[in-house]
């Protein structure tokens, strides 16, 4: 009965508290739907490489090739030439023979992991000339798997969550 009889500007003293809470969430909600997308489309992303890559080395034919040279690039950027302000690229060249012919495959990876002319297995198709068309190699597929993108999306969902049922909030609870 008391919330009856309250008028208009009351309603409005009693509410306040809740709207510019929700108002200052919205910003929460957003940071957690960024999240989400990001993460979401990062790991759907990779799951299908990695997915499409083992559907293809299934059905293709295989040799085996050997790794033939490895370089890498140190990238460090900003004021700071701290840890985090650096990024290491390293380029793996796979040699491999088909039909009495060397071919190569450039691979390209942030993780080192094999050594020089350590033999590797080379899946491939080819085309109407005997050309290898579509190659993928081991290296390619034993890419230590990111966990980062799977976290930010696990992330984003958890802080979505807790703000809708306002276990966290921004602004202060009158």
């Amino acid at each position: 009965e008391m919330l009856r009889s309250l008028v208009g500007s009351e309603m409005c003293i009693r509410d306040r508290g809740v709207y510019q809470m929700k108002k200052q969430n919205a910003g929460l909600i957003a940071l957690s739907i960024v999240f989400i997308l990001m993460g979401g489309f990062s790991t759907i992303y990779n799951l299908s490489k990695y997915v499409s890559n083992r559907v293809f080395m299934s059905s293709a034919e295989k040799t085996t090739g050997y790794v033939k040279w490895i370089d890498h690039e140190l990238k460090t950027w900003g004021h700071n030439k701290r840890a985090s302000n650096k990024a290491e690229t390293y380029y793996i060249t796979v040699a491999f023979d088909v039909g009495g012919k060397e071919y190569t495959r450039e691979i390209f990876t942030g993780t080192y992991y094999v050594s020089q002319n350590e033999k590797v297995n080379v899946y491939y198709n080819t085309d109407k000339n005997g050309e290898p068309d579509k190659v993928v190699t081991d290296i390619d597929n034993d890419k230590r798997p990111y966990l980062t993108w799977p976290l930010i999306l696990l992330l984003g969902i958890v802080l979505l969550v807790l703000t809708k049922k306002n276990i966290i909030s921004v602004g202060r609870k009158r």
